[in-house]
């Protein structure tokens, strides 16, 4: 195979934090499709904001699940080009009148979102005022303090929160502000395993694994 060369032990870090149960089966996904290429596969958690960085520097071998175009801002990465899933991204809120139709109507609003999420940064420009934390239970301790008007993170991942807090009345606002696939992303030098590993992920979806692994993993939090 092409690339042999990179990792004579056959072993990859992949930095992926469980915001929810998606992430979990995001990298699952990541070790099924490893696997398949004889390779094995840790998980690592680096400090917020630290995951990208330290790809993009060679420290670790991947990162994800993570939305498309990251390249442009860490030149020393790479896409796998078969999406793993779907992101719902959107906001919580304690209040029943807030309605949001798209990112131009958090401008009367004061937001809040964790450090290091890249699509948040692009898109919230024009927010009343924007809050950032190092973790998502932060972030809706700031909600229920009243210290912000919606909180912005992907929608399992929010209701996971709620219910780990014991929150009430806090609900996620439809319809979503984005709904955006997601992948994985290696270090420029595994170049040629992630053409590889994304012909392994066309497989494991023809296959019926994916749906398998979905079906185990996810339905069970379907209700959120």
């Amino acid at each position: 195979m092409p690339f042999i060369s990179w990792a004579k032990d056959r072993h990859l870090t992949i930095n992926c934090t469980i915001h929810s149960p998606y992430e979990a089966f995001f990298f699952r996904l990541v070790e099924e499709a490893c696997a398949r290429n004889n390779i094995s596969v840790t998980r690592s958690t680096p400090p917020v904001g630290r995951s990208l960085i330290n790809v993009n520097e060679g420290i670790d071998d991947g990162d994800g699940p993570r939305i498309a175009g990251l390249t442009s801002i860490y030149p020393n990465i790479v896409m796998v080009p078969e999406p793993l899933g779907n992101f719902i991204f959107g906001a919580f809120s304690k209040s029943k009148d807030i309605n949001i139709e798209g990112w131009d109507s958090l401008s009367k609003l004061n937001v809040a979102y964790v450090t290091g999420w890249k699509i948040f940064d692009r898109h919230v420009k024009n927010a009343k005022s924007v809050t950032k934390v190092k973790n998502k239970e932060l972030l809706f301790k700031l909600l229920a303090a009243d210290r912000a008007d919606v909180v912005l993170i992907t929608k399992m991942a929010g209701y996971a929160m709620v219910q780990k807090l014991g929150l009430k009345g806090v609900r996620f606002i439809e319809p979503p502000l984005a709904v955006v696939p997601n992948f994985l992303y290696l270090s420029k030098r595994h170049e040629a395993l992630a053409v590889q590993l994304g012909e392994t992920l066309k497989t494991l979806k023809q296959d019926g694994t994916y749906q398998k692994l979905y079906d185990e993993m996810m339905n069970p939090h379907r209700a959120n």
